[in-house]
């Protein structure tokens, strides 16, 4: 699977499985069960509790969650989702130079795939901590990768870190920000745990119309940014990997999403020829990356 923090399918599938989905499902047919969603989905008080039962299900192998870039190195199966953390680490490396001892903290880490192959293209210079809101995917990455003197995780928000001001010389947000309802707030508060000159390396994707608004958000938070856009990579990966991502769903999502949400799962992980694919292909939707700097 990959993310769009804001996409309605991601929220759709957190917000099923239980007695109240079924229940709809029996009153009202497919479309109360959409209305139902669309008021989980729109409903950010309710997000701690939807990811947490996202991250419930048991998604096997599958340990990073973005759209991909392409080229990607390797042959790993999620070596596409691997090479846009290395494509963030490209970008850090073209503003600092990396020693041992580095504080990075990446925001939303979900099942921590994406920040262990970030640790591991550059093996020795980070002391990281992973966040995420969601306590089963913290509990999921103690057990994968353990905790030491150079990786540990946190369950918080990234609404309100819970960090002391400059703590950290990186902060890593990857596919994320989207969900969380309050864009400047999150960048307020990544501003605040970075030290001075501290770099905020983010990558995210935007209907066309909010791009603006978005490079309005970052200078106000105090950063200076200048953006790369990779969406012809993440279209390319899309497509490349699609294969991959329709086995996820038929192995891994739960019955009733495979059942009533086929189409919004598929569009919600990017799938060759679904609409989210050709927004990205058609230039309606852009993906943008940028290591910017705390002024």
């Amino acid at each position: 699977m990959v993310s769009q923090a804001q996409s309605r399918a991601r929220i759709i599938l957190l917000g099923i499985g239980g007695a109240a989905a079924a229940a709809l499902a029996l009153a009202g047919g497919p479309k109360g069960v959409h209305r139902y969603l669309r008021r989980l989905r729109d409903d950010h008080s309710r997000r701690p509790a939807l990811w947490n039962r996202f991250y419930a299900v048991d998604w096997g192998e599958t340990t990073t969650n973005n759209y991909g870039f392409a080229p990607a190195e390797g042959d790993h199966p999620q070596r596409f989702q691997h090479q846009m953390y290395r494509e963030m680490l490209r970008l850090l490396k073209a503003k600092r130079s990396l020693a041992p001892g580095l504080k990075l903290l990446e925001v939303s880490c979900g099942r921590g795939g994406g920040l262990d192959a970030f640790l591991s293209a550059a093996p020795g210079v980070f002391d990281a901590t992973g966040l995420d809101v969601a306590g089963n995917a913290i509990a999921f990455c103690r057990a994968s990768y353990g905790e030491d003197d150079q990786r540990r995780f946190v369950e918080g928000s990234a609404l309100d870190l819970p960090f002391a001001n400059a703590s950290f010389d990186v902060v890593l947000n990857v596919e994320a920000s989207n969900d969380f309802g309050d864009r400047p707030r999150f960048l307020a508060e990544a501003a605040r745990v970075l030290k001075p000159d501290g770099v905020f390396i983010y990558t995210d994707n935007f209907c066309s119309a909010q791009v603006e608004q978005m490079k309005i958000d970052l200078a106000g938070a105090g950063f200076a940014a200048k953006f790369t856009d990779a969406t012809d990579n993440v279209a390319e990966a899309c497509r490349l990997d699609s294969p991959r991502r329709r086995d996820v769903i038929r192995r891994r999502a739960p019955l009733f999403a495979r059942w009533l949400l086929k189409r919004q799962l598929e569009n919600y992980a990017g799938i060759d020829g679904t609409d989210k694919h050709r927004q990205f292909g058609e230039r309606r939707r852009a993906y943008l990356m940028t290591a910017a700097v705390k002024r």
